[in-house]
């Protein structure tokens, strides 16, 4: 597959997305996110700055992750409305080179505007509070990529494959559900649900939890503040394990996309 043509459809992306604003969406995200922030953190003197972060890491995380939905969810049957979608196809684009260029330019535009939080975060906390960016809250921001590049890979899929709001709100009910695996297993294994524990549907439910990616992993948000860092080793593991199921549905998704009638 021509790897400049997807780089050249992956700045095609990127250039629309800013075209619709998404720069100044940013900005505007950004700032309301260090002012709720700043006023929920003020509110305790216990230990401001963790709650300055645990707030900052969790805004940024619904709105990484529910922008990666939309997106990706909704882009197949935007560009099918405009036509615009023929028309790099009959100047030459395959099938598997749109899919592709669009999921790293969807990513690259997420992680910019998810490191322009980062900074700003960043910024806030040593001036209001004289911490600096510790190692973890990289390590979190990494992880917090890779898992956003698997939502976009199944949102992918699943835009492919179904209408645009069904693949929307499927995509946020796995993800959902595939960051809180260990919960649904804790609530199918409570005694007091006897009716949980024996029915066929809720083994069924934990049977497919083990071949679905486990995003659970790369929440490490609960560490910030306990520890200064996590496992470098274990953390690049993770960082490949992404890959490797983003590369896994995006073959699907290519496979699909070849087969759909457009």
């Amino acid at each position: 597959m021509n790897q400049k043509v997807i780089m050249r459809l992956a700045l095609l992306r990127l250039h629309l997305l800013l075209r619709q604003k998404l720069a100044w969406i940013t900005l505007l995200v950004g700032a309301v996110l260090i002012f709720l922030c700043l006023i929920v953190a003020n509110v305790s003197f216990v230990s401001p700055a963790k709650i300055f972060w645990d707030f900052a890491l969790g805004i940024s995380f619904l709105a990484q992750h529910f922008m990666a939905i939309f997106l990706a969810a909704t882009l197949l049957g935007d560009e099918q409305q405009k036509r615009t979608l023929h028309l790099l196809l009959v100047n030459g684009a395959s099938r598997g080179q749109w899919l592709l260029g669009n999921l790293v330019g969807v990513f690259v535009a997420l992680c910019l505007a998810d490191l322009f939080w980062f900074l700003i975060s960043g910024l806030t906390s040593f001036l209001f509070y004289g911490t600096s960016l510790s190692s973890l809250l990289i390590q979190v921001k990494l992880l917090q990529a890779a898992s956003v590049l698997v939502v976009l890979a199944f949102s992918q899929f699943f835009s492919v494959v179904l209408k645009p709001m069904l693949a929307t709100v499927l995509s946020i009910v796995l993800t959902i559900f595939l960051y809180s695996i260990s919960s649904v297993k804790r609530v199918f294994a409570d005694e007091t649900a006897g009716h949980l524990i024996g029915a066929n549907w809720s083994l069924k439910v934990l049977n497919l939890s083990k071949v679905l990616p486990p995003l659970e992993w790369y929440d490490w948000k609960i560490f910030v503040g306990y520890t200064e860092v996590k496992s470098w080793s274990i953390l690049v593991g993770l960082l490949l394990f992404a890959l490797l199921w983003t590369t896994l549905i995006s073959g699907f998704s290519i496979i699909a996309f070849r087969k759909k009638d457009l």
